[in-house]
């Protein structure tokens, strides 16, 4: 396996000492991401928050922190400690829930969030399932925010995600993959080599 499989796997499921280091390290590299994500969510005190894919827990830390709860879901075990590390105070209060899962089978009644983020929709098995899945735990008038890299319009983006061996979508197929999961208002933008999209469940 050549070393950008290697890492696209670290990336996707860290795990073991390499995976610790790719855990501390990702935040840095989607910290402008991150910031583009919350503007979009628009978050406020009343917001219960779910980030899917959640990593270590740093966009809820860092742009979260000031909504009634928040929640984040992460199959990797690497980040889900790091991330329960990092909201202790708050998993403690009752007002944060980190929890190892599937994105395909969310372990949340319907209509419990009002925000939903994922910044990793290229890294899921069942993409088209795990977006019904966020669909399913947001409220109604519930927002869904998704960032997608490797845009393939573009033929750098295009050949990165050959590359890394992630799929990607067009912003038509982006919108028509999450006009499928059930969602509505759907808008897409890109910035570069990402693709950012808002939905609305009604």
């Amino acid at each position: 396996m050549g070393v950008a499989r290697v890492l696209t796997s670290q990336g996707v499921k860290p795990t073991g000492l390499v995976g610790h280091v790719v855990a501390w390290t990702m935040p840095l590299l989607f910290r402008s991401l991150y910031g583009k994500v919350a503007r979009m969510l628009d978050l406020q005190p009343e917001d219960d928050v779910l980030d899917v894919a959640c990593g270590s827990g740093v966009f809820l830390q860092k742009y979260a922190a000031q909504a009634h709860r928040i929640a984040g879901l992460d199959h990797s075990e690497v980040q889900i400690r790091l991330a329960r590390q990092r909201h202790r105070a708050r998993i403690d209060a009752g007002t944060a829930e980190i929890v190892q899962g599937d994105s395909a089978a969310l372990p949340w009644e319907d209509n419990s969030f009002s925000a939903v983020t994922c910044n990793c929709l290229g890294c899921f098995a069942e993409p088209l399932r795990s977006l019904k899945e966020m669909n399913r735990v947001l409220r109604p008038s519930g927002r869904v925010v998704l960032s997608v890299d490797f845009y393939p319009d573009d033929e750098t983006a295009q050949k990165a995600g050959q590359k890394w061996g992630l799929p990607t979508w067009t912003a038509a197929g982006l919108r028509k993959l999450m006009d499928d999961a059930g969602l509505s208002q759907i808008s897409v933008a890109r910035d570069k080599a990402v693709v950012f999209a808002k939905a609305i469940r009604e």
